[in-house]
């Protein structure tokens, strides 16, 4: 029987230790500013409660913890009065560690708590409420105006990492249907905007799920009154000299408003210059036009005296302004008007060379960006390189002439509105490369290490890179310090000495790439998606994808008592041939006095549960006891598996005193055929008429010898078998090509198709392992 191998996608995700608790909610999600509210988290496998660990400034939320159940942890979180108001983190800190992350929200509204009912709730503006959607069902509040009267509405239900989508309506007294809103662009399927009642009155505000969908860990936060509604900064740019490169919420409260609201923005490189904007009469005009290629043409001011560059289309109404900018330095613009574009201008000398790059996801903002790069007489020069990662546009750009150069900047959509904003980094040097942490939350025994994998993509800078933390405490310490140049990947230790404080710490690691310095990243993973049984069993939603600015560059980490073991994998490369097994070893070392077992599991790349029923890979341990300090796990290839390779994490759990403690080791997992192709291409020539031996060759892998039968594709001119077969245990095998006598001379390589039967299953590889040449018959030299 054959096996259609499906392509696999690898997908790296943090794992979460459900030793150390999982929260599958907290309630209620809302917190306001300057006063102390009780908070449950609910979930399962919940050690004792110590603490709460959150993404905000030191202070920013004080906890104290009031009940611990194995399904729920109570506390009492107090907000600082100046606590940022908008998104954070928070994780719990048991005996046994930290959980996973949850979203949750500061307030400056006054809050109320979950009062929905069957009946609509009264409430007096201004007013923040939280709920759940329940199912088939609206919650529904009324409210009392003026004429005129602007009020601010906002749900963050979306954002708070659950899979629900709110949907507001405004009725009046009669019923009568006012407003709806869905979806704004930035907030996901949350949304924030302002409503101006024409007529004094009662009004009813009904809140639902669009979808009608339900969950008890789907709640809503409802904010009404007179708050700024805006979810662009503009400029989103701003003079922050000591921050390092990344987004991050400011507040945003105008005099005589009730509450906040946050935008994100990020420090600027450079002078900020402002795009101006298309007139009016320009805009007609290019809504009008007919589609294809326009030149453009730069005019520049005669006196030289603060130039600006004006683009001038062949349609001769209005002319849009290009603002002259430096490099380096931050360009900001809004697109508001559907087909509007906008432009700068600088100078370059020959041979200097730019990099730009657009950021408009970050920001909030709806513009699938483009922008070109032009010379004085509007040519196109460059445009970004296709993203196939979702990742925002770049390029870069050597000036082969001294002169004026443009970039002209749309929305491929030919969208716009007051939030379709767009920033563009423009510098002299390669943009720093990314580094992405795997994991985000970590608990350390004090004598002990945990792993930090970290993914490397670089963008044209290099040399090595150099790691170092920002706000550890005593004693913790990061290694490998530094990154080699061609790394694209490393897996850290964080190890704590035995001077470390116990409690939770909020750290950052820096990275120093010469002339750049930026922070690791993480992703945390705030919820679980299905996406395919087969092939990705969890990935992240679009909404997932950005988690707060807070929590984006910062880790977590418990330190605790030490351990009353450790164990070590000393094989960091494990090689797995397909439809077979391989050992790995597990080294353990224990304290005096404990004796209770200790159990491991290995996740990541294409592991899954062996109970699945299209199990790809799977690795199961034995329980290790005292008498049995070392092992050998196995790790199992069956079907659906594919050639790859990925990093594997093998967690240990133990108990010890009522104290379950979990520590984390890697290794890579290579994942191959049991037999390949050697990767010297055997080259053979001949001339017409020549008949040859070939010596056909393969690689084994070390605990397969079964016989392969290779399947020759036909070669016209070319006598060699349709099949050869491999014997049992040989490494190769030879056969007899001839060429025919009137043969051109011609270069080509032999498509073999190898097969062969892998433990009950037939595995197959393709390939061109032998390139034939046949030459021309030279005429015989003149005596």
């Amino acid at each position: 029987m054959r096996y259609l191998i499906i392509p696999f996608f690898a997908f790296a995700l943090p794992a979460v230790a459900s030793a150390q608790g999982f929260i599958e909610s907290v309630s209620p999600p809302v917190l306001e500013r300057g006063k102390t509210t009780r908070i449950t988290f609910v979930g399962h496998d919940f050690g004792p409660a110590l603490d709460v660990w959150h993404s905000l400034s030191k202070g920013a939320i004080t906890a104290k913890p009031v009940e611990s159940r194995p399904d729920r942890l109570v506390f009492d979180l107090t907000a600082a009065g100046d606590a940022p108001i908008g998104i954070c983190g928070l994780r719990v800190a048991t005996r046994d560690g930290l959980t996973n992350v949850v979203l949750f929200h500061i307030e400056d509204l006054p809050v109320r708590g979950n009062i929905a009912s069957d009946k609509p709730v009264s409430l007096p503006l201004p007013a923040c409420v939280w709920g759940t959607f329940r199912k088939g069902t609206r919650d529904q509040y009324t409210i009392a105006v003026t004429t005129g009267e602007k009020v601010s509405f906002e749900v963050v239900s979306n954002r708070l990492g659950k899979d629900a989508d709110p949907l507001i309506t405004l009725r009046d007294a009669t019923g009568k249907f006012v407003t709806e809103r869905d979806n704004d662009q930035g907030l996901y399927f949350d949304f924030r905007f302002e409503h101006t009642f024409e007529k004094a009155g009662i009004y009813t505000v009904e809140l639902r799920d669009a979808r009608f969908k339900a969950s008890e860990h789907h709640h809503y936060i409802l904010r009404m009154g007179k708050f700024p509604v805006e979810r662009v900064a503009i400029p989103s740019a701003v003079v922050a000299p000591n921050r390092l490169p990344g987004v991050f919420f400011e507040n945003r409260k105008r005099p005589g408003d009730n509450g906040s609201g946050w935008v994100p923005v990020s420090p600027a490189e450079g002078p900020i210059a402002l795009a101006r904007e298309f007139n009016e009469l320009h805009d007609n005009a290019l809504s009008q036009a007919t589609a294809g290629p326009t030149q453009l043409a730069f005019l520049f001011s005669p006196t030289r005296v603060n130039p600006f560059l004006s683009l001038e289309r062949s349609i001769t109404t209005g002319r849009l302004q290009a603002i002259p900018v430096v490099v380096p330095g931050t360009l900001f613009g809004v697109l508001r008007r559907p087909g509007q574009r906008q432009a700068f201008a600088f100078n370059l000398d020959k041979g200097q060379r730019i990099f730009v790059r657009g950021e408009t996801k970050s920001l909030n903002s709806p513009i699938d960006l483009d922008f070109v790069l032009t010379d004085r007489t509007g040519r196109d020069l460059r445009r970004p390189n296709e993203s196939r990662d979702g990742s925002e546009p770049s390029l870069d750009f050597t000036a082969g002439t001294p002169g004026e150069y443009g970039l002209i900047v749309r929305d491929v959509l030919r969208d716009g509105s007051d939030s379709h904003a767009y920033q563009l980094i423009v510098r002299g040097t390669p943009f720093p490369p990314t580094l992405t942490a795997e994991v985000e939350g970590l608990t350390i025994p004090q004598g002990s290490y945990q792993p930090i994998p970290i993914l490397i993509t670089r963008t044209g800078t290099v040399g090595p890179i150099k790691l170092s933390l920002l706000g550890a405490p005593t004693g913790l310490k990061l290694t490998p310090a530094e990154i080699p140049e061609s790394a694209t990947a490393v897996v850290c230790k964080l190890e704590a000495d035995r001077t470390t404080p116990l409690g939770i710490h909020t750290i950052q690691i820096v990275a120093d790439c010469g002339t750049d310095k930026v922070l690791v990243s993480t992703r945390p993973l705030i919820d679980k998606k299905l996406m395919n049984i087969d092939l990705i069993p969890i990935a992240l939603r679009e909404d997932q994808t950005r988690p707060p600015p807070s929590l984006s560059d910062r880790f977590a980490v418990q330190i605790t008592p030490p351990s009353p073991f450790t164990f070590e994998l000393p094989e960091q490369l494990v090689t797995l041939s397909r439809y077979q097994t391989a050992p790995i070893l597990v080294i353990t070392t224990r304290i005096p006095g404990f004796d209770g077992s200790i159990n491991f599991q290995a996740v990541g790349g294409q592991l899954a549960d062996k109970s699945e029923g299209r199990t790809r890979v799977y690795a199961e341990f034995p329980e290790v006891t005292a008498k049995n300090p070392n092992t050998a796990g196995v790790v199992v290839s069956k079907i659906l598996s594919n050639i790859a390779k990925t990093r594997i994490e093998v967690s240990g759990r133990g108990v010890h005193q009522g104290r379950k403690v979990t520590l984390t080791r890697t290794f890579d997992l290579d994942l191959i055929t049991a037999f390949q192709f050697l990767p010297e291409q055997v080259k053979l020539a001949m001339l017409p008429g020549e008949s040859v031996t070939v010596k056909l060759a393969m690689q084994r892998a070390k605990n397969f010898d079964a016989p392969v039968t290779f399947h020759l594709s036909p070669m016209q001119g070319l006598e060699f078998p349709e099949m050869v077969t491999l014997p049992k245990g040989q490494n190769s095998v030879a056969f007899n090509v001839k060429a025919a006598d009137d043969l051109q001379p011609h270069r080509q390589g032999l498509s073999i198709l190898a097969t062969a039967d892998v433990n009950g299953f037939e595995e197959e590889i393709r390939g061109q392992p032998i390139e034939i040449e046949v030459k021309k018959v030279e005429p015989p030299k003149k005596k």
